[in-house]
């Protein structure tokens, strides 16, 4: 895959030259090898930036087993050179903890990524979504359905409609998904097969329907709850698909590893996917990377309680019985609290500029979000709860507050995610809650509907990262993948800079963020709200040996010079990584 397909039309910089950021000696390091503490290997004259604050720089670093056993000066790196260690010389690159992704879906949609067309993120117009949707079926005429996500509503000026997709593929279902993950769009035979199959978990898609007719038209307003397996069993998918689903997985984790991301989480996962996931790790395919998984709970699920408690407990158990290393499941939950801004469905306090008769769509009560919260905070789980719009924000803080009213105060770290609108009124609660904003900076880039949406005003209270920092609350980086490229440069980037889409920093530049505070966000900041920061996050002694070398140092992205000689365009990022280290073990190495 190619981070290209994402975020169409990222175009910051003008032509310029490469430069790789590889400066220092060029000579092998020299060392008499009679060192007392032999380590495996050793990284020596590079520029090592530890994510810990207290010693936030060093130049060289040693590694036993699959861990750090020294980080620091050159000099005292020489007790760990023995006969057997391996020498590698930094030659002053970058080299920084892996990146951990706070929230993507690396094994959900990265394997169903099998059953869609690529680049759809990267068409301009309907024609182009369409010829690919096309493509992919005629191609593939085994395919039991046709998937897909990255269409705008931007492209569809009078709404997504079943008798377009109709034209390009009349025989099998087709099930697209919009850019930003809350529209659907599908074909009549999907929606036939949908609707017959499993009426109810159709219903929670929020299908629009014709006002005259009562038929579905083609979209549905909630369709971040898709889940195929709701309407297919892998029997039905057949040993073929089952094949791709477990490639696809391969092929997106490995994506990952070359843009120096090693761990991930993937917050939406649902209960018939759990076995397709240990069968992909007993194959060998999380052996090189680490990916923490939360349970997608949907408000239907409050109309059986005891139920819902029941499968809570089961998923608990599997922190113990499946959880390691390289898969931690069994402790993480995700919810949404709304949608998104480009459907008008992420709930607002105020309404939406360009339709003033809708605040956008709450999928819970107050009362019904503080009861499920209760219930997930008594049994000791993490709660990560979507919430794009400020209403949202709000009331998914007042259910983790009166969660902690009746349950009492502990570690918990609930997240916020995406947290784009959060009110200065509540970035104290925030703070005095212990609730974390998880965020992705990608995001904020946006698009033309942003401004329609929520008016040139509101369009600068968005994504107050640096506010939220000075607050007090703990925030962390990552990127939503799919529906932002996977590598961590052009988020970092945007974060440093505050550009959005139209290439200018008008949206509230003073909620920039230093580059180095970025990649804190990016390390240890997720490692904090995965509940990994004592083995993961910062290149200190001890934790796992994670690691990222970077021939081009991602600190300078931000630098005028930086932006005057390089193309800025998606793809442009895509080699900056050397190599990339998993406990000890490279995992990606450039070629």
């Amino acid at each position: 895959m190619n981070g290209r397909k994402y975020w169409g039309g990222l175009r910051l910089g003008v032509a310029g030259v490469w430069l790789l950021m590889a400066g220092g000696c060029a000579t092998h390091p020299q060392f008499d090898r009679t060192g007392a503490q032999p380590a495996d290997w050793v990284i020596v004259n590079a520029c090592l930036f530890t994510s810990d604050t207290n010693h936030p720089y060093a130049d060289s670093l040693a590694v036993k087993g699959e861990r750090l056993a020294y980080v620091g000066a050159r000099a005292g790196v020489a007790a760990f050179v023995g006969p057997q260690t391996e020498v590698i010389n930094g030659r002053g690159r970058l080299v920084t903890p892996g990146f951990i992704d706070n929230h993507c879906h690396p094994l959900w949609i990265g394997g169903m990524a099998y059953l869609q067309p690529p680049d759809l993120f990267a068409c301009t117009t309907m024609a182009d979504v369409l010829a690919r949707v096309k493509e992919r079926a005629e191609k593939n005429p085994g395919l039991p359905l046709i998937g897909g996500i990255g269409w705008r509503m931007s492209q569809l000026p009078n709404g997504p409609r079943k008798e377009i997709l109709d034209a390009v593929v009349p025989d099998r279902p087709v099930m697209l998904m919009s850019y930003s993950g809350q529209g659907g769009w599908l074909n009549s035979k999907a929606i036939e097969r949908m609707e017959k199959r499993n009426p109810q978990a159709f219903a929670l898609l929020a299908p629009v329907r014709d006002p005259a007719t009562g038929a579905c038209t083609g979209e549905c307003l909630r369709y971040h709850v898709i889940n195929f397996l709701d309407y297919w069993t892998w029997e039905e998918m057949g040993a073929e698909v089952e094949k791709g689903v477990m490639q696809a997985m391969s092929r997106t984790l490995d994506e990952a590893l070359s843009y120096g991301v090693t761990t991930m989480h993937d917050v939406q996962i649902y209960p018939q996917f759990i076995p397709m996931i240990l069968k992909f790790r007993a194959s060998g395919g999380l052996d090189k990377v680490r990916v923490r998984g939360a349970y997608f709970v949907g408000r239907e699920r409050l109309a059986n309680l005891p139920q819902l408690e029941h499968d809570l407990r089961a998923w608990r158990k599997l922190m113990e019985r499946e959880s390691g290393p390289h898969l931690v499941l069994g402790d993480a939950l995700k919810f949404y609290i709304d949608g998104t801004m480009d459907n008008r469905t992420a709930f607002q306090l105020q309404p939406y500029t360009d339709d003033p008769a809708t605040v956008g769509r709450p999928d819970w009560t107050q009362d019904e979000f503080n009861r499920v919260i209760q219930l997930a905070d008594a049994l000791g789980l993490q709660c990560c709860t979507h919430a794009c719009g400020d209403a949202g924000a709000r009331r998914v803080i007042n259910a983790y507050e009166q969660a902690r009213n009746q349950n009492g105060a502990r570690d918990a770290r609930h997240r916020i995610e995406h947290c784009e609108m959060p009110t200065p009124e509540d970035w104290p609660r925030m703070a005095r809650l212990g609730i974390e904003a998880a965020m992705q900076p990608q995001h904020f880039y946006g698009d033309e509907m942003i401004e329609q949406r929520l008016g040139p005003a509101r369009a600068q209270q968005r994504c107050p990262w640096r506010s939220l920092h000075e607050a007090g609350v703990r925030v962390s980086f990552g990127t939503d993948w799919a529906a932002g490229p996977f590598n961590p440069a052009y988020g970092l980037l945007v974060a440093a800079t505050r550009i959005n889409y139209k290439g200018k920093r008008d949206w509230s530049p003073r909620e920039a963020v230093s580059i180095e505070d970025a990649l804190r966000f990016w390390t240890l900041g997720s490692a904090h709200a995965l509940f990994m920061e004592k083995d993961l996050g910062s290149l200190t002694v001890g934790k796992y040996a994670d690691l990222v070398v970077f021939n081009t140092d991602v600190r300078k992205l931000p630098t005028f010079w930086f932006l005057l000689t390089h193309e800025a365009e998606l793809g442009a990022f895509d080699d900056f990584v050397d190599l990339t280290m998993v406990a000890g073990r490279k995992v990606y190495e450039k070629r």
